[in-house]
């Protein structure tokens, strides 16, 4: 790179550097969002490192060689199997937080580069090609070098606390860590760079097929939940003293010996950060050596194929935003034909949903998701719940699980005016009263919640986890709380409008209205299903039958916010809605 290159690139570093800055202004910086963020953040390390160290504790456990490693024959010497276990445990560890950087790193690469909005002014400068995808490269690897710390050493010291009077760690542990954390964000940047252009011709293919995009992404959250139902069940075995030791048999191991030795370049990765840990080490293939080499080899060929493609891929990106993407044409036979104004209204919200996939993906694929998140969770929580406790809390549960991933669902009301960006002047100067411009959103979030309580109640009474009058009750609170939910983000995004500049009038920061709304729905639910259950658990110990009272205390409190949510949502609506002159850009 000569002087001039690596000039540009500082001078890129800087823009997007103050860029970053600008948006933890006064008035820019969410919070909320990020005070909900690191409490999130924070929560999932503590209970990850409680379950994993158990995990750890039970899979280290596990003596015996299996599959490749069989075939060297004979007993395995002692603590030997520690050392296997834990290079395997580390190798499938790693493997998950690589694929889930590498999604990361495509999603960035793509969006800094397809998507960003300075791409029309960058092709109208004498910048490189090299210079800006190195500028941009070095933004996301600094993002995913965070991530990459809190993971690698949130594993390492689990692992370290677990097995340490078993392995002999040494220094030399406590260095490839951190270099473990250095090489991760290359090797998923790397790699990413060659899946960017590929993913984003996907994407450009799905652009226009919103059918297809809307089923393919919700089948892949169906997917991911289940595996997420998966690790709740193996949580649940431990929380109840069940051994998963038996559950990690010969023909499991097997499998899981195989599959660990494909997985490169993670497996390299673990082999230098485990290459001197125990002398027995050697006998598992730790070379150190090898693996170095390995992981060199793997950065070169990437970043050698993506400065081929970088060209290609920049030419293209810069041209599509220049000429700009195609839109959605449909014949319309009927354009003279007269059509109800609220109808309308109706209908323009849910094309505008669906045929944004960052909106359908957050707001329908997750409303349709709902009973099978309600679904794995009560089949977890259910059983736990009778033997930690001992009280029947099957409604109280199901109750809360209910209010929670419905007020989840119910997040796109949070968007409900700042979405329809410089439309909202247009239909302001339509000749429709307000009324109907915001009854019609809330009547189509109240078709997505009704849909959503519906199948969520008739699985649990299906499933037999409830009775059918008790799904009956689910479904008529829960629908009350959505109404509850969706009067009060429709109106706090009123008053907080929040107009995104982009072309698509894509909104990509909402200035804190949705993480309120979040936080608002999660309390709300956490509120009310703890009373109730506060509630029962008392009447139970007494041995006082009283189990109508959640049916009652349920509804009365569901009314009584419906109540409250109404009038706050109308309470000078009109007035606002005529004096309104701009969201805040």
């Amino acid at each position: 790179m000569t002087n001039s290159d690596a000039t540009l690139v500082r001078a890129l570093l800087k823009k997007q550097r103050i860029e970053a800055m600008y948006r933890y202004r006064r008035g820019k910086f969410d919070v909320v969002g990020f005070l909900l963020s690191a409490l999130l953040i924070a929560a999932i390390v503590a209970l990850f490192v409680v379950f994993f160290g158990k995990f750890v504790d039970i899979f280290t456990s596990v003596k015996g060689l299996f599959g490749a490693e069989a075939a060297s024959g004979g007993e395995p010497r002692p603590a030997f199997h520690y050392d296997l276990r834990t290079y395997e445990l580390l190798t499938l560890m790693y493997a998950v937080a690589f694929l889930f950087m590498l999604i990361s790193a495509i999603s960035q690469i793509n969006r800094q580069i397809f998507d960003a909005d300075g791409a029309r002014l960058y092709s109208a400068m004498p910048i490189d090609a090299t210079s800006l995808y190195i500028a941009k490269a070095i933004t996301i690897y600094f993002s995913q070098l965070l991530v990459s710390f809190v993971v690698v050493f949130t594993v390492n010291l689990t692992v370290f606390f677990r097995v340490v009077t078993k392995v002999a760690f040494g220094w030399q542990f406590w260095v490839t860590t951190v270099a473990t954390c250095l090489v991760l964000p290359l090797l998923t940047i790397a790699v990413g760079s060659l899946l960017a252009l590929p993913v984003n011709w996907f994407k450009r293919f799905l652009k226009d097929r919103f059918v297809l995009n809307f089923l393919l992404v919700t089948a892949l959250t169906g997917v991911a939940f289940w595996l997420y139902s998966i690790v709740l069940n193996a949580v649940r075995q431990m929380l109840l003293g069940d051994d998963l030791k038996y559950f990690f048999d010969e023909k499991k191991m097997t499998v899981l010996v195989k599959l660990v030795s494909c997985m490169y370049p993670i497996k390299w990765v673990v082999d230098l950060l485990l290459a001197n840990v125990h002398p027995a080490a050697s006998g598992i293939g730790h070379n150190a050596l090898v693996a170095g080499l390995g992981i060199a080899a793997v950065l070169i060929v990437c970043i050698a194929l993506s400065l081929v493609m970088l060209r290609y891929m920049l030419q293209r990106a810069l041209q599509s935003r220049n000429v700009g993407s195609s839109n959605y044409i449909k014949h319309h036979s009927n354009l003279l034909a007269g059509k109800n104004g609220f109808f309308a209204l109706v209908k323009k919200d849910f094309l505008l949903i669906f045929r944004t996939p960052s909106y359908m993906f957050s707001y329908l694929s997750v409303a349709v998701i709902m009973p099978l998140m309600v679904y794995f969770c009560m089949s977890v929580g259910s059983s736990l719940v009778k033997d930690l406790i001992g009280v029947n809390l099957d409604v109280e549960l199901a109750l809360f699980l209910t209010l929670l991933f419905g007020a989840l669902t119910n997040i796109f009301c949070a968007t409900n005016v700042s979405r329809d960006g410089e439309m909202f002047y247009s239909v302001k100067a339509y000749p429709l009263g307000y009324k109907s411009v915001f009854f019609s959103k809330i009547f189509l979030c109240m078709i997505v919640t009704v849909l959503s309580q519906l199948a969520s109640a008739t699985v649990l009474a299906a499933t037999g986890m409830v009775r059918w009058y008790q799904a009956l009750f689910l479904f008529a609170t829960g629908a009350v709380f959505g109404f509850v939910n969706v009067c009060v983000a429709t109106r706090y995004d009123f008053n907080h409008a929040h107009f995104s500049t982009d072309e698509d009038g894509e909104i990509k920061e909402s200035g804190g209205v949705v993480s309120t709304i979040i936080v608002f729905g999660m309390l709300s639910a956490f509120v009310v299903g703890g009373v109730l259950l506060v509630v029962r658990v008392l009447t139970e110990l007494k041995e006082l039958s009283l189990g109508w009272l959640t049916y009652v205390l349920g509804m009365a409190i569901a009314a009584v916010c419906a109540l409250l949510a109404y009038f706050y949502f109308v309470g000078r609506l009109g007035k606002k809605y005529y004096q309104f002159e701009g969201g805040e850009i």
